[in-house]
């Protein structure tokens, strides 16, 4: 099963606030949004809002029924739809169709819901916020970082051709390169320029690989440590 991480890129601050996004679901959190609201509030003067006020306004929950039907989430009529929403709430019914849900208890307790409900909350909120919300949702982090995932599943696979293979040394040696640093979670704090970099830095190697130019495990890490030494032009890799 593939792990849901929660990503911390700085690609994803919004006025000092780092907005956390699930690479699974691609769900961000509504309870940083809300903090980095609370920050711009003091610095611009702008009314107090609370997110938990805005989905349930009349007019939010027929713009909810129009994402939820053209991403396939839903589908059912309109009168149908509002009917659920006035027995169970918004809320649940987000939650029922895996689009809202909370995490955590009392301190550590966290909202998060759909990209583009929360893109919608975000337009509420203030225009400001959302002029930034819209860039964030178009660019392409979170689908650099899957298809830095997918590419490095097809070079493990070539990789499992060598004799002896050591995926984390591969590993390590691909994190020192693109981050210049090797540690526990680092690509989920990547940029969308260096998750690009590590998804062609993957492909190149496996497709190396498949074409008999590297052969074995030690080839390998030999081109890897001449691609970090050229981009940081060092002498050797760093053990």
């Amino acid at each position: 099963m593939k792990t849901n991480v929660v990503m911390l890129s700085p690609d994803r601050e919004l006025f000092g606030i780092k907005i956390r996004q699930e690479s699974k679901t691609g769900h961000l959190n509504l309870s940083d949004l809300q903090a980095a609201y609370a920050v711009a509030r003091e610095e611009y003067g702008w009314s107090e809002k609370r997110i938990d006020h805005i989905l349930p306004q009349v007019e939010n929950r027929e713009r909810v029924y129009y994402l939820l039907q053209e991403l396939k989430i839903i589908n059912v009529d309109f009168h149908t739809f509002i009917e659920e929403i006035e027995k169970q709430g918004i809320y649940k019914y987000l939650k029922a169709c895996k689009s809202y849900k909370t995490t955590g208890a009392r301190q550590t307790k966290t909202t998060w819901c759909n990209p583009y409900i929360w893109s919608l909350v975000a337009m509420e909120l203030n225009p400001m916020i959302y002029a930034k919300t819209v860039i964030w949702l178009t660019d392409a982090l979170l689908l650099n970082r899957i298809e830095a995932g997918n590419m490095y599943r097809g070079l493990s696979a070539a990789i499992a051709n060598f004799t002896k293979p050591d995926y984390a040394a591969v590993a390590r040696a691909l994190n020192l390169i693109v981050f210049g640093k090797h540690e526990a979670g680092i690509r989920q704090l990547g940029t969308a320029a260096e998750l690009k970099e590590l998804t062609s830095l993957e492909e190149n190697m496996a497709f190396s690989i498949k074409m008999g130019f590297i052969r074995t495990q030690d080839q390998l890490l030999e081109v890897l440590r001449n691609v970090w030494c050229d981009k940081f032009n060092k002498g050797v890799l760093a053990a």
